[in-house]
């Protein structure tokens, strides 16, 4: 799409009558709306080499450098007045775009709130033509010695629109802004060479001439190399490329989701609508999946103007191109299926382990300020559900049927080998004292799982509920004085680990676990900008983190319900989270989504065999805690048989 120098157009101002045509909007919103105007400029220009440097966010200096084809001194100047552009003549243009601009805005509106320069030269020896306007004011016009393409720099951005300036977020937020425009554009036009430095660091260095998955692994790592399949679609209307997610491979965030179409990243519910209905039954609620889709349909099919920020296109025949995407992803999706490729090493997927390193990117949907003061905040504890287990919801029941049908009497309860366990424990009541002594020192037996010790003294006998065996490695069986009970043990230890961490971040009172030497975790720039504005959140949390130099940062504490082999995939997926904020997140949400995610790592696995001890002792904390019947997804921890009816199923 983009244009090349041989095919380059003069500049001229467009027709009145066309400009009134043109959803021309607000183009300079902030320092990232420069960089993406100018990007798309650069692109346009059929550039191969593209650098931007910024300084404080974009908030001090912006310049973009290519080399692209460049102008000649006439067409450099009307290339600063308003609606001037190369790239669209007549009316019909308008419903053909071919390129990333068309509008010819931009310049003269960028130039009119900020110390504006324009270098640019089309022809090495007939040099350069240098433009410097100051707050839409044409200060000096002259020639300079400048190699064939564009440098455009932008200084003081807003200094005469005083009211627009307080506006801007902090830097941080700023320059995150502009990553994801780099981001954008990179995935979009892989064969292009981007390089951002910001305060003299270079963030980002995207060597060009590449395919899209080696665009991918530059800006995301590693982690993309199991969880991506290839797909492909070629037909008359509609051709797409890329790149989607495994349906055993879902994100809990729509962040890692890009969509392309004729080079151009848009917002299209037509395309997204598509994408969700083809993995329909794959994904589960609160579930997404990541995908990299390139789409090219006829220019003609679609309308580029009917956003101001040229973010969202309208498509001709939108339910045309729901239809192809849906049957066609559903069923890349089921051979996928059938050829049992779903969570193991993926052939299809054209992304190998060694070519999976590099930088990692946070691609942020909003600005994340977390301005929010964390001193003197309470922090909301999840409501305890008090009722009794034979009041549960109807789909509570639904689910006792379900449960009852697989037969709770199945041979797979160890029941005989946990009431043998269970005689041996009993067998001396100062065993059971002991061990809670030593629960209270904080010397748990060996065999005993992870974070029950959080309570103290600890419980390790339930007084109201007898626990008979385990079944499946996932369900406690156990009676009360109702009748029989199954109790979801992962999701009961994991509601449980949240009461007790939540409540001590309500009293700022974190139990933490310290090293001795640093944990050094390295983070690729973009992360490290979101890690840096997360710190005081964290601090709150139990992680004491500090920077170490360049994108590493020193990990001294931890909560103490996680592991040290857990921290860095923790702290990843917290920035995760938090990335979602933006500038709606508070303090307390941000907290508690903070809290999900420790609990979630530090809880036992969803099968871990257990001892009679140790169910017993995670059925007493559940008492202690007021027996919560629900988990943290809102969903029964349990089901209960009443006596009246086992002796109905049981009679003839």
């Amino acid at each position: 799409m983009s244009q090349s120098s041989s095919s380059k157009k003069s500049v001229r101002i467009l027709p009145e009558s066309l400009i009134n045509k043109i959803a021309a909007g607000e183009v300079v919103e902030r320092p990232a709306s420069v960089v993406k105007e100018l990007l798309e400029n650069a692109i346009d220009a059929g550039a191969t080499d593209i650098q931007v440097t910024v300084k404080n966010g974009g908030k001090d200096l912006i310049s973009i450098l290519d080399n692209g084809c460049g102008m000649n001194e006439a067409d450099a100047q009307l290339a600063v007045e308003r609606h001037a552009t190369s790239k669209i003549i007549d009316e019909d243009d308008l419903f053909r775009i071919q390129t990333l601009g068309f509008r010819g805005e931009a310049l003269a509106a960028i130039a009119s709130v900020s110390h504006f320069e324009l270098l640019t030269c089309d022809d090495e020896s007939q040099g350069a033509t240098r433009i410097f306007i100051k707050g839409g004011y044409l200060e000096q016009v002259g020639k300079i010695g400048f190699p064939q393409g564009t440098r455009i720099t932008v200084e003081r951005l807003f200094y005469n629109t005083p009211a627009r300036l307080k506006f801007l977020k902090t830097t941080a937020t700023e320059l995150q802004h502009i990553q994801q425009h780099l981001v954008q554009k990179s995935l979009a036009h892989p064969h292009i060479h981007f390089r951002l430095t910001h305060n003299r660091q270079l963030l980002l260095n995207l060597s060009g001439g590449q395919e899209l998955n080696t665009r991918i692994r530059q800006l995301f790592g590693e982690e993309f190399r199991d969880i991506l399949m290839t797909v492909q679609h070629k037909e008359t209307y509609l051709r797409y490329s890329g790149f989607i997610s495994f349906p055993s491979k879902p994100r809990t965030s729509r962040r890692w989701q890009y969509i392309f179409v004729n080079e151009r990243n848009v917002k299209s519910p037509s395309i997204n609508h598509g994408i969700y209905d083809g993995y329909g039954t794959f994904l589960g609620k609160g579930q997404h999946p990541v995908f990299f889709l390139n789409l090219v349909i006829d220019p003609t099919e679609i309308d580029v103007n009917v956003h101001p920020a040229k973010t969202e296109i309208r498509f001709r025949n939108s339910q045309l191109v729901h239809t192809i995407l849906t049957d066609q992803i559903s069923s890349a999706l089921k051979d996928g299926a059938s050829r049992r490729f779903f969570g193991r090493e993926h052939a299809h997927s054209n992304m190998s382990r060694s070519e999976l390193s590099g930088q990692i990117e946070l691609p942020m949907n909003d600005p994340l300020p977390l301005e929010s003061q964390f001193s003197g905040m309470t922090f909301p504890a999840r409501k305890k559900h008090r009722t009794e287990a034979r009041d549960l919801p109807p789909r509570a029941s639904l689910r006792a049927e379900k449960l009852a049908k697989k037969s709770v009497f199945s041979s797979e309860i160890r029941i005989e080998e946990t009431r043998n366990k269970s005689a041996k424990v009993q067998d001396s009541a100062s065993t059971i004292k002991q061990a809670n002594q030593d629960s209270v020192s904080g010397n748990l037996p060996v065999n005993e799982i992870r974070n029950l010790r959080l309570l103290l003294p600890l419980p390790t006998v339930p007084k109201k509920i007898r626990v008979l065996g385990q079944f499946r490695r996932t369900y406690i069986i156990a009676e009360n004085d109702a009748g029989l009970v199954m109790i979801e043990q992962r999701a009961l230890h994991e509601r449980l680990l949240y009461e007790i961490y939540a409540e001590a971040l309500q009293i700022k009172d974190v139990p933490v676990q310290t090293f001795q030497a640093s944990l050094l975790i390295e983070l690729s720039p973009q992360e490290s900008v979101l890690l840096e504005q997360s710190l005081e959140p964290l601090a709150v949390s139990g992680f004491a983190v500090s920077p170490f130099g360049g994108s590493t940062f020193a990990v001294n504490t931890i909560p103490e319900i996680l592991s040290a082999d857990q921290v860095e995939k923790v702290i990843r997926e917290i920035l995760d989270h938090l990335a979602l904020f933006g500038k709606r997140g508070h303090g307390e949400e941000i907290l508690q989504d903070i809290c999900q995610v420790v609990v979630a790592h530090g809880s036992m696995p969803a099968e871990q065999e257990l001892a009679l001890s140790e169910m017993e002792c995670l059925l007493a904390q559940w008492e202690e805690l007021g027996s919560p019947l629900t988990s943290l997804q809102d969903v029964p921890v349990l089901v209960e048989f009443s006596v009246q009816e086992l002796e109905r199923r049981l009679k003839r």
